[in-house]
């Protein structure tokens, strides 16, 4: 990693920095160009607070993120693939925070989604910008919110708020997040009001509160939320396995210890994760950005064409065997220089379902 740290000092590396400011230290996530919280960033930030708890002189954390945003979220990359050796998990990091025994306080400037937010949660206070939007999108990609973030969030906002948070997979802004609870604090420097309150909270000005030992605020109202959060799961995102997976797991919050409800969540995640609906979303999640970016893209006319030659099998309907026909000769064509192009175009262009990926990504192997 190459992180290091000296007492009174500073943390470095190539993915987190820090400064100190009366007696607070302030790390920085610096991993442009969205901040995104992968395997490197988290053991950073593991190293650098295990260098701050036993610095006599150091009393707070902020956390914060360099350029436009907290965190465009974590690395999407490592969903479904088996942790490297030594690697700090999302979930271990939130607990290390949750249960650091020094304050640390969450600057949230831009957007925080994801990742972003499920780390945040973890910490024992939120400052926001005016500008930040906090977000939980996982049901975008056929995923549960993980790292304790079922769990945390309606301990924070109560339940009503967090399905609909979750089922929506909406963000919340600054204003709305105040008033929720979500934030703590709405301030024009976030990181200078972070500074205080994490100052405030290690003086006793403050109170602690750790979101893993808070009570459910609505928890009473669960089995009344239960039928209209599955509406409107099924409604924002239908036949996704994971909309009345996500309802049950932040409801499960009233009824269960923390750390229970951590474990179905695991359970859950790691099931759609490895399941036909997030493995074709996340395909066509990757793939949309490449075929946004690749200098070998099919121009607008080619593409036109390779949908006029998708839509003219018929409807997608399964097996979806002349759509993968289809798909496999403009391939061999060369109309597109990618399978997943293709999938990209019969999905956006065509009305393919996005739940089987494609017709090529359906026709697997995968």
């Amino acid at each position: 990693m190459g992180a290091w740290y000296f007492p009174g000092g500073s943390v470095s590396s190539s993915f987190v920095s820090s400064v100190l400011r009366d007696g607070i230290a302030i790390l920085w996530i610096d991993h442009p160009p969205v901040n995104a919280i992968g395997a490197d960033v988290r053991a950073a930030l593991a190293e650098a607070l295990a260098g701050i708890e036993h610095d006599r002189a150091l009393r707070g954390v902020v956390v914060a993120g360099t350029g436009r945003m907290f965190s465009g979220g974590g690395d999407l990359r490592e969903v479904g693939r088996p942790d490297a050796s030594g690697t700090v998990r999302m979930a271990d990091l939130a607990r290390r925070i949750e249960t650091f025994p020094k304050p640390v306080v969450a600057a949230v400037r831009g957007k925080c989604i994801g990742g972003g937010t499920l780390l945040s949660l973890a910490c024992h206070a939120r400052v926001g910008a005016d500008d930040a939007l906090l977000m939980l999108p996982e049901l975008n990609l056929g995923l549960v919110p993980g790292a304790g973030g079922t769990q945390r969030l309606p301990r924070l906002v109560g339940l009503e708020a967090a399905l609909d948070m979750v089922t929506r997979a909406r963000g919340v802004d600054a204003a709305a997040a105040l008033a929720q609870g979500l934030l703590d604090e709405v301030a024009d420097d976030p990181v200078a009001a972070a500074v205080r309150r994490a100052s405030d909270i290690a003086s006793g000005r403050l109170p602690w509160r750790r979101t893993a030992e808070l009570a459910v605020p609505d928890g009473a109202q669960a089995d009344a939320l239960r039928a209209r959060y599955l509406d409107v799961a099924e409604q924002a995102f239908p036949g996704r396995e994971a909309g009345p997976q996500a309802v049950d797991l932040i409801l499960a919050a009233a009824a269960l210890p923390f750390e229970r409800g951590c474990e179905a969540e695991r359970e859950r995640f790691a099931q759609l994760a490895a399941g036909p609906q997030a493995r074709a979303l996340l395909h066509l999640f990757f793939a949309e950005r490449a075929l946004a970016k690749a200098a070998d893209a099919p121009d607008a006319a080619t593409r036109a064409r390779i949908a006029r030659r998708l839509r003219a099998v018929g409807e997608p309907v399964p097996p979806y065997a002349a759509w993968t026909q289809a798909a496999r000769a403009c391939l061999a064509e060369g109309l597109a220089p990618r399978a997943e192009f293709i999938d990209v175009i019969a999905v956006k262009d065509c009305g393919f379902p996005a739940l089987s990926g494609g017709p090529l990504h359906h026709a697997g192997p995968h």
